[in-house]
């Protein structure tokens, strides 16, 4: 496994000031072979491995896994090979949130969040995971954009507007519980604040954003409606 090198994801120092150069010293300079300083990441996995510290946790980077949580404060995720072109770290990091959630704070202390996803026991609360998904998307316009990339996106798509609207699996009533807990710590105000800056960054790209792209994915929110309108 590959920690998170946690100084790309800072802020660097500015280097200092250079002196003013004359003009007959620019035009001497010569090509010289440089060592890179910094390193580009995807503004979105900054983002989300920040949230993820910030509630405590750390992302590291996988060969041979999608997502695995280990009981004791890191999430395992997948390596480019062994993920689909339409995963991000950002969506497989706010689905793991999401169980959490429905899991409970004392969760954190458990295997995958104490939920057994190899067989049909626990998929009530998989899918409890997905209408808490949906409900933190929706207001930011990311519903599509971090929409669940697994086997159980059937059921993410055919959720209703409401994703908290009753149904006779029970999810509903394990989902509110859930989204009750969102604004408490350890998950705020990392969670929404983590939101907040995928929606700025996803509604910037996608104006020009073409298709397959997932920012194509991106709709804007209505406008909320200001106090007596």
């Amino acid at each position: 496994m590959t920690r998170v090198n946690r100084t790309h994801l800072r802020s660097f120092k500015t280097a200092a000031a250079m002196p003013a150069l004359t003009a007959s010293e620019l035009s001497a300079i010569q090509p010289i072979p440089r060592r890179p300083e910094s390193e580009y990441l995807d503004p979105l996995d900054t983002i989300w491995i920040d949230a993820l510290e910030r509630m405590g946790l750390r992302v590291v980077f996988a060969n041979g896994v999608y997502a695995d949580y280990d009981g004791k404060g890191t999430l395992a995720i997948g390596t480019p090979r062994n993920l689909d072109p339409d995963d991000c770290v950002a969506q497989i990091v706010f689905h793991e949130i999401c169980h959490w959630l429905v899991e409970g704070e004392e969760s954190v202390k458990q295997v995958n969040w104490g939920v057994i996803n190899t067989t049909l026991r626990d998929l009530g609360r998989e899918y409890a995971s997905l209408r808490v998904q949906a409900a933190l998307a929706e207001p930011h316009g990311l519903r599509r954009f971090l929409a669940n990339t697994t086997d159980h996106r059937a059921y993410y798509d055919a959720l209703p507007d409401d994703p908290f609207a009753l149904s006779d699996d029970g999810t509903a009533e394990l989902a509110e519980i859930a989204m009750a807990r969102a604004s408490n710590a350890p998950w705020a105000p990392a969670l929404q604040h983590a939101l907040a800056a995928t929606q700025t960054i996803v509604a910037a790209a996608a104006p020009s954003a073409r298709p397959p792209s997932s920012y194509c994915l991106y709709e804007p929110p209505p406008e909320r409606r200001s106090l007596g309108s």
